[in-house]
């Protein structure tokens, strides 16, 4: 008995080794797999931070190229410029991409503001660009009460799933557009090249301005009116606001008439009907620049998006936003649009 209880003992011995030897055994399979997945992670990070770096190197390269195009010439921008051609970088390994595109050539949604003194001209261009694009024209009243505090829609917005109220204040970002009752995906995807979200003031670059936006100014204008525009201006774009102002395109919006069907003569006893257009809606030169810059180390990939001021009085670069989630630079549907090489 004594020796048939001694064997037990020494098999529940064996046993209760084998299984600590196989409990060890799969905890350093699990840290020895953690250890390579902590590796792994970490050299993931390392190759995304030094791509973040390089991202943010080439916004201050930006930066220093456009304080140079300043420098150059205070007076005018335009799309052949070196600012608007698309540059690639050769990195080790890797590469990186930077376009620049001009804020100021797109429509300024915050134009739809209240506090904006042009909101009726500047809504009546929006429904343009809309209907131009074959999207619904009733986002622009939908814009324009998003940022109306009178308007009272939170009621719209809060029997949404999830609820939310209305911004009841101007744009940071156009992004905020897929909000707005209405505005889904596919539409968000057409409208997006061609809408920025500037201050109030910022005014038109129609040295920039694509043949969409152009077209947009007014119904009476056609999308091949807008593509005789971008001819003209040529490939150093209009000097001057006066340049564009007095293309036959758009004299009928430009000019003054008197009663007697006279133009740009006002005579003391006939009451003339003031142009539609206001000249200080336009310039040709631009502050704000939209960057875009795609950094691809192996196969780690970093994108950065930012917004620069540029002030046209003393060339001081401020950068008004940052975004890393986009991954492509926006694109205007256009052939007839210059400016960036594909």
């Amino acid at each position: 008995m004594r020796r048939a209880s001694g064997v037990r003992q020494r098999g529940l011995a064996l046993i209760t080794v084998l299984l600590i030897f196989a409990i060890v055994s799969m905890l350093a399979v699990a840290m020895i797999d953690r250890q390579s997945t902590d590796v792994q992670r970490s050299g993931t990070m390392l190759a995304l931070q030094q791509a973040r770096s390089y991202v943010f190197g080439a916004e201050q390269a930006v930066k220093t190229g456009l304080y140079l195009d300043w420098k150059n010439d205070k007076e005018i921008d335009h799309l052949n410029e070196e600012w608007a051609q698309e540059r690639t970088f050769p990195l080790s390994p890797g590469l990186a991409r930077i376009s620049i595109a001009d804020a100021m050539g797109r429509f300024n949604l915050n134009s739809l503001s209240v506090a904006a003194s042009n909101k009726a001209t500047q809504k009546i261009r929006f429904t343009n660009l809309l209907n131009m694009l074959g999207l619904d024209i009733a986002l622009a009243d939908t814009l324009s009460r998003w940022m109306d505090e009178t308007s009272q829609d939170d009621d719209r917005y809060q029997s949404m799933e999830p609820p939310y109220k209305a911004a009841y204040q101007g744009c940071k970002h156009s992004s905020e557009l897929l909000l707005l009752e209405g505005m889904d995906m596919v539409s968000f995807r057409k409208l997006e090249p061609y809408v920025a979200c500037l201050p109030i003031t910022a005014q038109l670059n129609v040295n920039t301005a694509s043949a969409m936006v152009l077209a947009s100014l007014d119904a009476g204008l056609s999308l091949a009116d807008g593509e005789a525009i971008v001819s003209a201006r040529g490939d150093k774009g209009f000097k001057t606001v006066d340049d564009f102002w007095s293309l036959s395109q758009i004299e009928p919006f430009t000019r003054n008439n008197d009663n007697n069907g006279n133009t740009n003569t006002p005579v003391s006893d006939a009451p003339v009907t003031k142009a539609r257009w206001d000249k200080t809606d336009f310039s040709v030169k631009s502050e704000y620049f939209e960057i875009f810059i795609r950094v691809e180390l192996g196969d780690r990939i970093a994108t950065g998006e930012a917004l620069i001021k540029r002030d046209n009085n003393d060339g001081r670069m401020t950068t008004l936003y940052r975004d890393y989630s986009r991954r492509e630079a926006k694109r205007e549907p256009e052939s007839t649009q210059p400016g960036m090489t594909q």
